[in-house]
């Protein structure tokens, strides 16, 4: 049997598109770094993820929430949480929003972006709790670093692969030359 090269050149690129597609959006929601885990906040158990592990100035800034009943371990899916992001030196808000289960994946932790980190520096993030059990909140300091202009790897592998599957199709599309 044999193989048309122009539909295995669309098939390759069509996955390559997907994967490239597809990765940063499954990678933005959930993960990241502990920064609460498990702590006492009045009724309330709470846990907070930052992703990136890494925070940069203008990159997506993303909390996850979990919030648990203190005495039966018990998930609440029901609360209001909102999400402070203040200047540790002078107290400035910086960044506010609600975090919901609405913006979760698997709704059962609440979410919140934030389209860009600010500027770097230190930074106190005030999460707030307001449920069945009264109004709490937790708070805990994080760093964003400065931008970096590093090279995505995971992009130029798949461009340098697309463009030596260009190139082989040519090569073999090519009529031999007549002896």
């Amino acid at each position: 049997m044999k193989r048309n090269p122009r539909k295995t050149l669309f098939f390759v690129l069509y996955v390559l598109l997907l994967l490239t597609t597809a990765v940063p959006s499954l990678l933005a929601h959930g993960g990241g770094l502990i920064y609460v885990a498990g702590e006492a906040a009045g009724a309330y158990r709470v846990t907070v993820w930052v992703a990136p592990d890494e925070v940069e100035v203008g990159k997506t800034l993303h909390f996850t929430v979990a919030v648990v009943e203190a005495e039966s371990n018990d998930m609440l899916l029901d609360a209001e949480v909102g999400i402070e992001v203040r200047a540790a030196d002078s107290g400035e808000l910086v960044l506010s929003g609600p975090a919901t289960t609405a913006q979760s994946v698997n709704k059962l932790f609440y979410e919140a972006d934030f389209p860009e980190a600010p500027e770097a520096g230190t930074y106190t993030a005030v999460t707030t709790v307001n449920g069945r059990y009264g109004t709490s909140d937790i708070s805990f300091e994080f760093d964003v670093v400065p931008a970096k202009t590093a090279i995505n790897w995971l992009y130029a592998g798949i461009g340098g692969l697309i463009v030596i599957v260009v190139i082989g199709f040519f090569l073999s599309s090519r009529s031999p030359k007549p002896t």
